[in-house]
């Protein structure tokens, strides 16, 4: 229960920076998965966001209107439209992996709390490994996503 509690704190404190920057938790996720996987199908992603197209509609036309994103393609006869970062996307990205990697430096830097950060990102990495064994390496990257701390394996 205090993991859940505290995530939550913490979950919220990072939402309150993103939304600085016009960003949040789902929209950055989204974008990290463009950035991972360019011209993405939007049912490709909704899967990998673990929502429905439908409900990803909206979310990616406000990333439209932001230019964080673009359509490439129709979607015509048979072909889906693809989404891909824009370049004004990624800078967004870039500064708000900052953020993140800037409050996990401040919140995992003394004591307790750097030893908590090491051991969740030994558990992070370790977890990775074994979704790369069970699925062959084949579609994910080559290191798990840490958002703003290098791997350290």
């Amino acid at each position: 229960m205090i993991m859940i509690l505290q995530g939550r704190l913490l979950e919220g404190r990072v939402e309150d920076s993103l939304k600085g920057i016009g960003l949040s938790l789902r929209r950055l996720g989204l974008l990290g998965h463009l950035r991972h996987d360019p011209g993405i199908s939007f049912s490709a992603l909704a899967r990998r966001a673990g929502i429905k197209v439908q409900s990803l509609h909206p979310i990616i036309d406000a990333l439209i209107s932001d230019g964080y994103v673009a359509t490439v393609g129709s979607g015509g006869q048979g072909r889906a439209a693809v989404i891909e970062l824009t370049d004004r996307g990624v800078k967004v990205l870039e500064r708000a992996t900052q953020l993140i990697a800037d409050y996990d430096h401040e919140v995992f830097a003394e004591d307790e709390w750097k030893d908590l950060g090491t051991a969740l990102t030994r558990l992070e990495e370790a977890l990775w490994r074994e979704r790369m064994a069970s699925s062959g390496g084949v579609t994910a990257p080559a290191a798990p996503p840490v958002a703003g701390r290098p791997s350290r394996g």
